[in-house]
This record gives structure tokens, C-alpha cells and sequence, in this order.
């Protein structure tokens, strides 16, 4: 009989709901423990999953269940103290993105996971979309010759009045737009091209008043490529994150969003273009956009088969770097480098 990994969740708010439907479809998981503070969701979970067990504290949970993999949806602040916890227990663990709201704060996880490794796994979901993985195969065949320049943004509309709340406070969610939602435009260019070494950033609040709004970085990344990111979740006309990236290279052009790749050669002279219908592959539960399947299948297939995800916590500690040095650019009003954080 093929085993079956007793899966908790903590946090049941619109990523553990996600999560947590897609697991409970696939035949090798089996979902027995959510833990959350909120009693008005045990309710709710508990008419449509009355064969699961409820915590209010996710460290009860962890004593008390045998767990063979933790997924971690909760506020950015919570992500590395729940994981710390996990890796004491030696549970294999998902949580989402960002890894932290700083560097130093996921400094001690780093240290713990050194001396006590376990498979974990962080939701940089862009990773298992068709489109990108597309655009990542040709960057590297090597088609483009060297990439010389690229411009970049991440748009979506949220927040267009005054805004308050957890999800806008700094000392919860580490940051604004950048932080939050951007966090996946930096992941996606250093899939892409590698990793970035100097910013020059800005950030601008509006609405929010502990947040920023709107964040604009310059980017040289060790290759030697340059160009900038722009983001916001403050202008009109994105009612769904829009990601758009366009490189310049030796050899040609490609343009990236999440609806295709366009591909210019020199050689050819011709455009050729990707879209997401064509490149599209079949998922066994589509919730959310197949990406979501295919994240959670490669971190269910990993506790499996005992290998990593190759998207763990060093390489979200990583993206982290990026955004704490854009924020620090823009408080120093200065170019500087993306420095490791005492890990």
C-alpha cells in the first residue's frame, strides 16, 4: 500500500483554504488537523470536514498530531516561528511567500534547518506556470546570447483609499506592495537571469500609512544585466496581478506575462509566440490556476520520495535579500549592495 502523509494546516484564511482544497483531493494526503485562532472558521471547516481535528494554537497541534508535512498560511510575521517550530519536530513543512518580513528575522530558521535539516518548501507559485517555465527554457538555451537589458513591472489594483488593517502593517506583513506582492516579480527575474547584486530603490505611500504603495527599484544583477522593476497595488485598471517582463539581449528579444512568451530572434527576423492554452498541461484539480496543483504535488512528491524542493528556505532567503536591500536603497537614498544577513 502506497503511504499517505497526515498533512495539518495553520491558518485557514484564502491561501490555507486553497491549499488545504487541493490536498484534500489528492490520494496520497490525507488532511487531519487545521490549526487557526479564529473559532468562526473551525465552525465552517468543521460542517464540510467533520473528520478533522481543530486547534486554536498551532504548537498544541504539533504535539498532539503525527504529522508528516505542515502547510503555513498565516500572516508574513508568523511564517518563521511556525516553521522553527516544525523543523524542532522534524516536520517537513510549506510556507508561503514572502519567507519573512527581514532578513534577520529568518536568520534563526536558516540556523535551526543547518543543524536540523528537514524538506520544506516556500509558495513561489510563478515557478509552476507554463508560461514561465516556458520563457526560463529558452533563457536557457542560450538562443538570446547574453541579456543586455530588461524592464519589468507588477501591477495590480487593491488599494485605492485610505487603507488600514493587518495586511497594512509593517510589523506584520514586513512591508507594502513590494513585500507582499512583488516579492514574486523579484523571485521570477532571479529564476530567470540569476542573482541580482546592486539596487537603487524608491517607495512611495499614498494610501497606506505604514506601507508603501508603490516601490521602483534599478537592478544590476551579477551577470551584468540592468534594467528596473515598478510596481503598485494602487493603480486602476488590474483587477488581477498583472506581471509583464521584457528583456533585450545579443541575439534577439522575449517578453514575458502570464497569459504568453513572445520570442524575437535576430536570425529569423520573425516574432513567435507562446500562449498559455497551447503550453497548458492537465492538472488533476484545478483550483486557483493549475500552478497551484503542480506546487502542491511537488511538495507532496518530495516528503515522498525523501528529495528537496529546490525551492526552499535558503533560496526564498535569497528574494528576501533583494527586497530588504530595495527597502534600505530607498531609506539611504542611494545605490547599494544585496548583501547576505548574517545567515
Amino acid at each position: 500500500m502506497k503511504k499517505k502523509l497526515n498533512v495539518g494546516l495553520v491558518g485557514m484564511g484564502k491561501m490555507g483554504i486553497l491549499h488545504g482544497g487541493i490536498l484534500c483531493s489528492m490520494d496520497s494526503v490525507v488532511p487531519v488537523a487545521v490549526a487557526d485562532t479564529e473559532t468562526m472558521l473551525h465552525s465552517f471547516a468543521k460542517s464540510i470536514l467533520p473528520q478533522m481535528n481543530f486547534y486554536k494554537d498551532y504548537r498544541e497541534m504539533l504535539e498532539k498530531e503525527r504529522l508528516d508535512l505542515v502547510y503555513i498560511t498565516v500572516p508574513t510575521v508568523l511564517h518563521p516561528p511556525i516553521a522553527e517550530a516544525c523543523v524542532e519536530k522534524g516536520i517537513p513543512f510549506f510556507v508561503e511567500k514572502p519567507l519573512g518580513i527581514s532578513c534577520e528575522q529568518c536568520v534563526p530558521l536558516i540556523r535551526k534547518l543547518r543543524e536540523k535539516p528537514v524538506i520544506n518548501m516556500v509558495g513561489y507559485v510563478l515557478h509552476f506556470q507554463d508560461v514561465v517555465r516556458k520563457a526560463r527554457a529558452i533563457v536557457q538555451s542560450g538562443v538570446l546570447g547574453e541579456p543586455i537589458h530588461l524592464k519589468s513591472y507588477m501591477y495590480v489594483t487593491q488599494t485605492l483609499s485610505k487603507s488600514g488593517g493587518t495586511k497594512y502593517k509593517k510589523s506584520v506583513m514586513g512591508g507594502g506592495v513590494l513585500n507582499v506582492v512583488a516579492t514574486h516579480l523579484v523571485d521570477i527575474l532571479v529564476w530567470l537571469f540569476g542573482d541580482i547584486a546592486q539596487v537603487q530603490g524608491s517607495v512611495k505611500s499614498y494610501h497606506s500609512h505604514e506601507v508603501e504603495d508603490f516601490a521602483h527599484s534599478y537592478l544590476r544583477f551579477r551577470s551584468g544585466l540592468e534594467g528596473y522593476l515598478d510596481t503598485s497595488w494602487s493603480l486602476r485598471g488590474y483587477r488581477l496581478p498583472e506581471i509583464k517582463i521584457e528583456v533585450e539581449a545579443e541575439k534577439g528579444r522575449l517578453i514575458l506575462t502570464e497569459d504568453y512568451v513572445k520570442l524575437f530572434l535576430d536570425a529569423s527576423g520573425r516574432w513567435e509566440s507562446f500562449f498559455k492554452q497551447t503550453l497548458y498541461e492537465s492538472v488533476e484539480i484545478d483550483v486557483g490556476g493549475p500552478e497551484f496543483t503542480r506546487e502542491d504535488r511537488h511538495m507532496v512528491d518530495s516528503v515522498l520520495n525523501g528529495k528537496e524542493t529546490g525551492l526552499d528556505v535558503l533560496y526564498a532567503y535569497e528574494i528576501q535579500r533583494v527586497t530588504d536591500a530595495i527597502y534600505r536603497s530607498a531609506q539611504m537614498g542611494q545605490m547599494i549592495e544585496v548583501k547576505n544577513i548574517g545567515a
